[in-house]
C-alpha cells in the first residue's frame, strides 16, 4: 500500500475516501474516489462507533476494487466544526551567545504561546505559528539562522474536545485502518479549491454538510476564523417530505435530481412520479418542488450572511465558494447565492479526474495534503516543517519531548498520539 495515499473524510452523512498516487512529474494523481451512507455522525461528531466503522469499512472495500489494492492503513481529516481557533502570542530571549536564533528558540517560543487559559473539556491539539517577530521586526516566516535578541510568535493554537477526536479515532481502527496521520479539514479543503490570491486577498469557504455548515474566513494567506451554523442540507429534505407528504428518502431523491434554484428551471406542466407511500405514485410539479427549495436556500444564505459579517474581514471578502453535498449540488445556487449575499459566488470542484464533485473536496484536500508533505521530504536540504507554501497549517510545530508529554497527557496517550501526527506532516 505505500504506492498510494488515502484520505478518509467522515461527514454526518456519508463517509468518502480518496486514493492517491504521486507520478513521474511529482504531481498527484487521484487513482480512486467513493463515498458511503452513514447515519453515525451527527454534525463531525461520532454518535455510534460500530455504524461509524461499518460505513468505512464500505467505503475502503469499495476504493480497494477500484484501485485493485489492500488498503490497511489512511488520513483523517480533523473537522474545523469541532475546533476552536485561539490566538494568542508567545515571547522568548534568544538563548545562544552569538544571538542566532536556533530550532530550539523556535520550539521554546512556541512552547511559551501555548500557556493560556484551556476549558476542562479541551486539549491543545496544534500550534499554527502565524509569524515571527524578531527585535520589533515582524512578518518573518522563518527565523532560524537569523540573529536577534528578542524572539516573538504570533500563533493559531488548535482546540478541541480530545473525547470527540478520540471517537473518530476509534472509528477508524474499529474499520481494520490504521490512522497514519491527521489533515485539518479547513486547510485540506482550502488546498484543492482555492487560489492562493484568494487566500492573500480575503474569501469565505462555506462547507455546506447535511445537518451543519461551517463556515470558514482566510485573509493575509492564512486560516482567520471557524464558525458553525447547526443547520444543513437535511432541512431542505425535509422541507421538501412534509410540503410534498412524500417520504424523506423520495425527498433526497427528488432533491438531488430536479432541485434547482435558477429560473425557468422547468416548463409550467413539468411533473414527476414518485413512490408516495405504500407503493402509491404521485406527480410532483417540479416548479413547487423548487419554490420550496428556494425558500429554504434563501433562509439559509441568510444566515451564512449574517455569521459572515460578523467578520471583522467582511468588506475584504472577495467571494463565497461552497463546497459539500448540503447545498453545492442545487442547480443555479452560484447566481441565486450572488443576489442573496451580494458577493461573487461560485462551488468549490477538485480539479482532478473523476473527482470533480463538491463532495469530494475533503477527502481529495487530504490525499493532496499528505503528498505535498512527502514531495517536500524528498528535497535534499528542505525541512518540510517550514514549508512557506499555502497554507500555514503546514507550519504546526510540536516541542514537547516524549517524556513531558506522557506527563501532561490527560487522556491514557491519545493527545500524545495526536501531537504525533501533526508533528510527523507539518
Amino acid at each position: 500500500m505505500n504506492e498510494y495515499i488515502v484520505g478518509i473524510d467522515i461527514g454526518s452523512s456519508s463517509v468518502c475516501a480518496a486514493a492517491g498516487k504521486i507520478d513521474k512529474h511529482s504531481e498527484i494523481q487521484i487513482m480512486g474516489i467513493t463515498s458511503s451512507n452513514c447515519i453515525g455522525v451527527k454534525r463531525g461528531i461520532v454518535v455510534d462507533i460500530d455504524n461509524t466503522s461499518e460505513s468505512i469499512k464500505r467505503c475502503i472495500s469499495s476504493l480497494e476494487r477500484m484501485v485493485d489494492a489492500k488498503i490497511t492503513e489512511a488520513y483523517i481529516a480533523l473537522p474545523g466544526g469541532i475546533s476552536e481557533l485561539v490566538w494568542n502570542k508567545g515571547v522568548v530571549a534568544v538563548s545562544s551567545e552569538d544571538r542566532e536564533i536556533k530550532e530550539n528558540d523556535v520550539k521554546r517560543v512556541l512552547k511559551a504561546s501555548k500557556i493560556i487559559n484551556i476549558p476542562n473539556d479541551k486539549e491543545i491539539i496544534g500550534v499554527i505559528p502565524q509569524q515571527y517577530i524578531i527585535d520589533g521586526y515582524d512578518k518573518i516566516k522563518d527565523p532560524i539562522g537569523m540573529c536577534g535578541l528578542r524572539l516573538e510568535v504570533d500563533s493559531q493554537i488548535i482546540l478541541a474536545q480530545s473525547t470527540v477526536v478520540n471517537n473518530i479515532f476509534k472509528s477508524v481502527n474499529k474499520a481494520g485502518i490504521k490512522v497514519l496521520g491527521v489533515v485539518f479539514e479547513p486547510i485540506a479543503v482550502s488546498g484543492v479549491v482555492l487560489k492562493e490570491e484568494e487566500i492573500q486577498r480575503g474569501i469565505a469557504l462555506v462547507d455546506a454538510g447535511s445537518d451543519s455548515i461551517n463556515i470558514y474566513i482566510y485573509k493575509g494567506g492564512s486560516l482567520k476564523s471557524i464558525s458553525t451554523l447547526p443547520l444543513g442540507g437535511d432541512i431542505i429534505t425535509n422541507d421538501i417530505a412534509v410540503c410534498l407528504k412524500i417520504p424523506i428518502l423520495e425527498a433526497e431523491k427528488l432533491k438531488i435530481k430536479y432541485g434547482s434554484v435558477a429560473e425557468n428551471s422547468f416548463d409550467d406542466n413539468f411533473k414527476v412520479e414518485v413512490n408516495a407511500n405504500y407503493n402509491n405514485k404521485v406527480k410532483v410539479d417540479c416548479n413547487i418542488l423548487n419554490q420550496i427549495i428556494e425558500a429554504r436556500v434563501e433562509e439559509l444564505f441568510s444566515l451564512i450572511n449574517r455569521e459572515l459579517s460578523k467578520s471583522e474581514y467582511y468588506d475584504e471578502l472577495s467571494g463565497i465558494v461552497i463546497v459539500g453535498g448540503g447545498m453545492a449540488l442545487i442547480n443555479g445556487i452560484e447566481e441565486f447565492g450572488k443576489d442573496v449575499l451580494g458577493k461573487l459566488v461560485r462551488v468549490g470542484i477538485p480539479k482532478y479526474i473523476g473527482a470533480a464533485s463538491p463532495l469530494y473536496v475533503t477527502a481529495v484536500g487530504i490525499v493532496k495534503d499528505v503528498s505535498n508533505s512527502i514531495k517536500l521530504k524528498n528535497i535534499p536540504g528542505v525541512n518540510p516543517s517550514k514549508n512557506n507554501n499555502l497554507p500555514d497549517y503546514k507550519n504546526i510545530i510540536e516541542d514537547e519531548d516524549e517524556k513531558e508529554m506522557e506527563s501532561e497527557n490527560k487522556t491514557n496517550g491519545f493527545i500524545s498520539r495526536i501531537k504525533d501526527f501533526f508533528t510527523d506532516f507539518f
